[in-house]
């Protein structure tokens, strides 16, 4: 587990206003002085991430902020970092001084934190400051979400709060799976895995690793080529693979070397069913065909990466899009947490896979992007449709998640 990719590890995030106890209570709960600890108000500045095993969760990611008070222009930046975290959050923990009378910009936060749709923990610190610490002082909630009063500097309280938070956890929907359900048990998966000067010597790239991953995890089997070994492999099989799964960049070379009855599909289509919507985002590459010359186009990636010749996000998809509308067409390159707050502006968002980002961060994002208005897609349905095999790259999915 400690070497569990962030995709999956479950995403808990402390906010709160300044000189509340937020960093006292994820260095509490992680054992560890993940955060700097001062009385001077506004010491933390971008959100602190901690990756760590947390019993009886598993593999977390805690994420502290400054504080949703912070004051000056520079304290107004430091609330916008803090906002951006609420869409990466699988559990919202809001911090607040018990014994606090004003509680507006709380009961603001929540109904934010509400709105993106993740699990949300209320805890009052500082009991060990109130006369009775037992007094629980007049309700302030409007909502009906879990409240535990603790002192982070006593320890009361803690471990109701830990408990707290596992039970939380428990009701938070895991990830779904890449193939699962989709096959029956012993289904046998042919891998098509080019290796070119992108992926990381020694390894596979992530997305190949996951899916590899969730086939043996569900009984299914795995054979993987390499592109310029393909017809070897497809020679030394034995029976017809349930699924021919490749790099959506060989879509094209692929398809032309399996027979005509073997389901293709792409890593990143895979994601795009696992981390979205993939209906919506059919619909988004479909799009493509509405573009005209002089549209601005979001290519957005979840990681961070130094981007080599032949890039795909910066190099191949802009080429065959400006090709395909017959004129340039403007692009916007975001990477890593980075994400627009209004992407009304643009045409057409074209996302990664995300396989560097949980399922509810990449929900957030189309979620803010299908309420601007705009169409989104990804990496592979884009190419799939560019090189005109969309339909042949979905049919497995339209054909057993029923869509139409």
């Amino acid at each position: 587990m400690l070497s569990t990719p962030q995709a999956n590890r479950l995403a808990i995030a402390f906010f709160g206003r300044r000189n509340v106890g937020k960093s006292s209570l994820v260095n509490a709960l992680t054992g560890q002085e993940v955060s700097l600890i001062s009385s001077v108000a506004g010491s933390t500045a971008d959100p602190v991430t901690k990756s760590m095993e947390l019993w009886p969760i598993g593999p977390i990611t805690v994420i502290d902020t400054a504080g949703l008070d912070d004051e000056g222009e520079l304290g107004s930046q430091k609330i916008r970092r803090a906002k951006t975290v609420l869409s990466r959050a699988d559990l919202s923990v809001l911090v607040c001084e018990a014994g606090q009378t004003d509680r507006t910009l709380e009961l603001n936060w929540l109904k934010a934190m509400a709105g993106e749709g993740a699990r949300i923990l209320v805890v009052e610190n500082k009991i060990d400051q109130l006369e009775n610490s037992e007094a629980e002082g007049p309700p302030w909630l409007e909502m009906d979400l879990p409240l535990v009063r603790i002192s982070s500097v006593t320890g009361a309280g803690l471990d109701r709060f830990r408990d707290a938070l596992a039970a939380l956890a428990t009701q938070s929907r895991p990830e779904p799976s890449l193939v699962a359900g989709l096959f029956p048990r012993h289904s046998l998966f042919l891998l098509v895995a080019p290796q070119d000067v992108q992926a990381p010597k020694g390894r596979l790239i992530l997305p190949q690793v996951q899916v590899m991953r969730d086939i043996l995890d569900h009984g299914g089997l795995v054979t993987l080529a390499t592109f310029d070994c393909l017809e070897a492999q497809i020679g030394a099989l034995a029976t017809r693979p349930a699924a021919v799964i490749v790099d959506a960049q060989v879509f094209t070379q692929v398809t032309k070397r399996v027979p005509a009855d073997w389901p293709v599909t792409a890593f990143s289509i895979i994601m795009a069913r696992s981390k979205g919507d993939l209906p919506r985002l059919f619909e988004g590459a479909e799009h493509i065909d509405r573009l005209k010359p002089g549209d601005r186009i979001l290519v957005s990636e979840a990681c961070t990466h130094h981007a080599l010749k032949n890039d795909i996000g910066r190099e191949q998809i802009p080429a065959l899009l400006q090709a395909r509308v017959g004129g340039k067409l403007k692009f916007d390159i975001v990477a890593g947490n980075d994400f627009p707050e209004d992407p009304s502006p643009y045409a057409l968002v074209i996302s990664c896979g995300g396989c560097m980002i949980t399922r509810g961060h990449f929900q957030a994002r189309l979620r803010k992007t299908l309420a601007a208005g705009v169409p989104m897609t990804n990496y592979g349905l884009t190419l799939a449709h560019l090189n005109g095999h969309l339909a042949r790259a979905v049919a497995i999915f339209k054909d057993r998640d029923g869509w139409r």
